[in-house]
């Protein structure tokens, strides 16, 4: 249609954020032809644009509709509207893409299977019926099957798949929900299954979901390739499955992910509500830590000794048919040994996971970016990143304001790096713990794969203070102008400025395991003053030592002998520890503490972590850790419910800082378990005392700097009782917590805050 110029206006507006390759361009185009205006709608580099022209009320409507009715995976960071002239125009178009300046912010993360292709999946007349490559414009493979840009299918690794002529109408039809859906695919020209045994050999059959589905139900561990990589299947109502499980993958009892059919199916393992279903049905589909029920039809062997369950939904249409088909709840964990990379390629899985797996459930696609599954606690009413991957990745943050390229080379555990260009942070996938070689291979593939794609040519990079981290040598070689390196804990902070984009005086509390102090001393319990860029020490724990460096963290029971001697004594400490921690060989305890007598292999610690360790070795939940965090877990798990009490402690002045005084505290702690006091009252007791400590402790740092913020960031706020308690204290006082909302407040975010950091830096504060 022609607008009549009579009465026409114009707008034009600016969409950035996850805007492209989830239909954003054709749901414009619907919007606009139904509400009779003209014009014209393309995607740029990092943004989509569109012009529309019509009447005034027309325009209107299309305005209040345009924002309630987006598709369900875009997610709008940013929208300007501005007046514009009218062209005169006849209709609506889309325009073809304009390819200057292409930048990785063309690309979605993946997206779970929407509702209009499960619909397709289950209806016997539909020509994708049982088809598990099913996917539109508003779902489906993004980033993992991406090989080169600009994204087309060309440059991805559909590009195998030449589509059949009605798979390319729809795709070039701008009213079809595939209009460039780069993955369209069905079963007459799109991916397929096969199946090999636990020895690679082919297994012949017509079948091969109920094939695996049968050998699932029967007590076998399967391999099946998904989108981000390969994950290992095994029934999970099946304990002696799950056990096998264990054994095989080198994962003695860190708990696993299990996938359920539906929400209804959820809710028989874990107490969720409105706001849990509706993290658990989002186009990000993450793995939701949930409060496991105790009458549950989960083997007990999936959340050994947590009262949690790791629970998410069907994100693929290979998932749902499995599901279906086995008709019970299934772990579906990484396809891994323990601590290293997923794997991707076929014979990749089936030469890294011989011995693990009984069966291979496998495809034709190949995946080409690896990315492990998300997780996410909820807080409020709102997700609380643990493990940012498939779903997020490689969506940017939005800063505050415009900054030369850097890159933020992350920490040594939960390791992520993170590149900035322009407003826009780019975090990597999680790639895990920097311990073993082919997870630091795995950190230099995705990092040349971000530099590339990003065309980012980094004026800094900053990397942790730790002189020993793989990221601190792979600085020189990290391709940037300048280098600086940043304390871990002042990191974790400037990564929640980041992604807040507060710029006034705050308080910042920053409590997790280790990083290495500006003292040399290991640093865990910090307090901080900021104001805008400034970040400043201004409290701690007090110092304590720390017996035998990893050992300590192996081992629970090491510090919390070094606490006992602490505040018992060295000639109280031996007898008390026999009694706590009786499964501990009396020499052992005699070599730790002659060590701490004679400070061998003993740091000073102001970790709050490490004293979460030894009240749960104190309360007898974790004397020794098989997987990190497990001590901390275990006793946040534990908590009782009803209010406990609090016990003593005391801040102090010390050297112009603020020192938390611990002892009382813990005196408290060990005459209660010397008294067989339950543990979920000792632990509620703890908890609720640090988090009395962590708001009188800001309270009084913000009163005398005049703030009324107080920013939590580090790996013990993924505590939720702790963090729930803290928030309440804080509101209580009239103070404002900032918390992550985006990126985990765990060392996974600390390459947010060390490239916002260096991009300040290089931007001259």
């Amino acid at each position: 249609m022609t607008p009549n110029r009579v009465g026409v206006t114009a707008i034009e507006i600016t969409a950035r954020g996850v805007v492209q390759g989830v239909g954003f361009r054709p749901f414009v185009h619907r919007l606009a032809s139904r509400c009779g205006l003209a014009g014209w709608v393309e995607n740029t580099p990092g943004s989509v644009v569109l012009h529309v022209e019509g009447d005034a009320a027309a325009l209107s409507r299309f305005r209040a509709l345009f924002g309630s009715e987006i598709p369900p995976a875009a997610r709008v960071t940013r929208l300007s509207v501005r007046k514009a002239a009218p062209t005169g125009v006849p209709g609506f178009t889309i325009r073809a893409s304009r390819r200057d300046g292409i930048a990785l912010s063309t690309i979605p993360p993946d997206i779970a299977t929407c509702p209009g292709c499960l619909r397709e999946l289950a209806d016997p007349a539909d020509r994708r019926h049982r088809y598990p490559f099913t996917n539109c414009t508003n779902c489906g493979p993004r980033f993992t099957i991406v090989t080169s840009l600009p994204y087309d299918r060309e440059r991805t690794s559909m590009a195998a798949f030449p589509m059949c002529a009605a798979c390319r109408k729809e795709y070039g039809d701008p009213l079809d929900r595939r209009f460039h859906a780069e993955p369209n695919a069905c079963p007459a020209c799109g991916p397929r299954l096969s199946v090999r045994g636990g020895d690679g050999a082919p297994v012949e059959t017509d079948d091969p979901i109920g094939t695996v589905t049968r050998a699932i139900r029967g007590g076998s561990i399967v391999a099946v390739r998904g989108l981000g990589g390969f994950q290992l299947a095994v029934d999970a109502t099946n304990d002696d499955a799950v056990r096998a499980l264990r054994v095989r993958k080198r994962r003695e009892e860190k708990p696993f992910a299990v996938m359920f059919r539906d929400v209804g199916s959820v809710r028989a393992a874990a107490r969720i509500n409105a706001a849990d279903e509706a993290i658990l049905r989002s186009p990000r589909a993450p793995v939701l830590l949930a409060p496991a029920r105790a009458r549950s039809p989960l083997a007990s062997s999936v959340s050994t000794g947590l009262p949690t369950a790791g629970v998410f939904l069907p994100y693929t249409p290979l998932h749902r048919m499995l599901l279906d088909r086995a008709d019970r709840p299934l772990v579906m964990t990484s396809g891994n040994a323990t601590d290293e990379p997923i794997a991707i390629g076929n014979d990749e899985a089936m030469s890294r996971l011989r011995g693990i797996a009984d069966l291979f459930l496998l495809h034709d696609r190949e995946v080409v970016q690896r990315s492990d599954d998300s997780v996410v606690r909820r807080v409020g009413r709102g997700i609380y990143p643990i493990r940012r991957a498939r779903g997020f990745v490689p969506a940017p943050v939005t800063l505050p304001r415009s900054f030369p390229d850097v890159v933020g080379l992350g920490g040594e555990l939960k390791n992520t790096f993170c590149f900035v260009k322009g407003d826009a942070a780019y975090l990597s996938q999680h790639i895990g713990d920097l311990e073993l070689a082919p997870v630091r291979d795995f950190y230099e593939e995705a990092y040349r794969f971000f530099r590339r794609f990003l065309d980012a040519r980094p004026r800094a990079a900053c990397h942790d203070l730790h002189p020993a981290y793989f990221t601190t040598a792979f600085a020189d070689r990290a391709g940037a102008d300048r280098l600086f390196a940043l304390q871990h804990h002042k990191a974790h902070i400037f990564s929640a400025l980041a992604e807040t984009g507060f710029a006034g005086k705050a308080v910042g509390v920053a409590f997790d395991g280790t990083g290495y102090g500006e003292d040399g001393a290991i640093w865990g319990g910090e307090f901080f003053a900021v104001d805008g860029m400034d970040v400043r020490r201004a409290g701690h724990l007090a110092y304590f030592p720390l017996p035998g460096g990893d050992a300590a963290v192996r081992e629970p029971w090491r510090t919390a002998l070094s606490l006992l001697r602490e505040t018992l004594g060295a000639a109280e400490a031996e007898p008390a520890a026999r009694e706590l921690f009786p499964g501990i060989p009396r020499d052992s305890v005699r070599r730790v503490l002659e060590a701490l007598e004679k400070k061998i292999n003993v740091a000073p610690t102001s970790s709050a972590g490490r004293l979460f360790d030894a009240v749960s070795a104190i309360c007898g939940l974790c004397a020794r850790s098989s997987y990190e965090g497990q001590a901390p877990m275990r006793l946040e798990g534990a908590a009782a419910r009803a209010a406990a009490g609090t016990y003593p402690f005391t801040l102090a002045e010390e050297g112009g800082q603020l020192t938390v005084d611990w002892r009382d505290m813990v005196r408290g702690t060990v005459a209660d378990a010397r008294g067989r006091l339950p543990a979920g009252t000792i632990s509620r007791r703890f908890h609720d005392t640090l988090a009395a400590v962590i708001v009188a402790a800001a309270s009084r740092l913000a009163e005398s700097a005049g703030a009324r913020h107080v920013v939590l960031s580090g790996g013990v706020f993924q505590n939720v009782t702790l963090l729930s308690r803290v928030l309440s204290g804080l509101r209580k006082r009239k103070l404002t917590p900032l918390i992550h909302r985006q990126v985990p407040a765990n060392d996974g975010g600390i390459s947010l805050g060390q490239a916002y950091y260096a991009a300040a830096q290089v931007a001259g504060g």
